[in-house]
């Protein structure tokens, strides 16, 4: 296996763990397993579609690795990091548009009374972003990143940040460019467990583009078809990471 250098992306929709309850749902009487059924596939199908979304704005930077739950691996080995580094700042800054754009348009699952449906817009994304070294290796049919990089990217997942959206990035894709453009950026030190302190640097998207933001106004009638047409085509994770696996096969 041959060692590459290149950008380490983890795309994170932070509210997960909260929005699926079903654990809880399965103890009601009679209806418990039901109901439990009904949270899991509208949590599942609208967790994908807003990866969907999210792979769809990347796939032309960045190529999937995984997915991981309600995260996104990626990676890229650009020719010329320092430009690139650029280019995929701006590309995760779009994310946090395209990504509540989506959340407003599904305003209509509120019209079911499930807890993901009625949960839908506290959904909240977050993105780690690290210049290292990583193997790709053959799992099956499908290639993995592997290497202690790709283990400190993920473990600044679980860092000291407090807000459930933003963007952070290492000092080593700081030292291919300078971000300061992007304005007030909260520069901290992280403590990845047994890889010591890492220097990061943190921009938070609140407000940047949802000031001039509306939702259509749609009857309850309306919502409520458009909510029933949605699922019944329920997505998951499986079907997408297989679609776009196979488009950089």
């Amino acid at each position: 296996m041959e060692n590459n250098k290149g950008f380490i992306v983890l795309v994170d929709i932070s509210g997960y763990t909260r929005f699926v309850r079903s654990h809880r749902v399965r103890k009601i009487p009679i209806l418990g397993k039901q109901l439990a059924s009904t949270n899991e596939e509208h949590a599942e199908t609208i967790i994908s579609d807003l990866l969907e979304k999210i792979l769809e704005e990347l796939d032309d930077t960045l190529i999937v690795n995984k997915l991981q739950g309600d995260a996104a691996l990626f990676y890229a080995i650009p020719d010329d990091p320092e430009n690139f580094s650029e280019k995929v700042i701006a590309k995760l800054q779009t994310c946090f548009e395209v990504f509540n754009t989506r959340l407003h348009e599904l305003v209509f699952c509120q019209t079911c009374p499930c807890d993901p449906c009625q949960q839908v817009g506290k959904l909240k994304l977050k993105s780690i972003v690290h210049y290292g070294d990583f193997l790709i290796k053959k799992v099956s049919r499908f290639e993995e990143i592997a290497g202690e990089d790709v283990i400190l990217a993920h473990r600044l997942m679980k860092n000291s940040v407090e807000a459930s959206e933003y963007l952070l990035y290492t000092d080593n894709v700081a030292k291919l460019k300078d971000f300061s453009y992007l304005g007030s950026l909260d520069h901290r030190t992280e403590q990845c467990e047994g890889l010591g302190n890492v220097d990061v640097s943190v921009f938070y998207p609140e407000g940047i583009f949802q000031s001039g933001q509306q939702s259509e106004k749609l009857s309850t009638l309306k919502k409520f078809r458009l909510m029933t047409a949605f699922f019944k085509k329920p997505k998951t994770r499986k079907l997408l990471e297989d679609k776009f696996s196979a488009q950089h096969a």
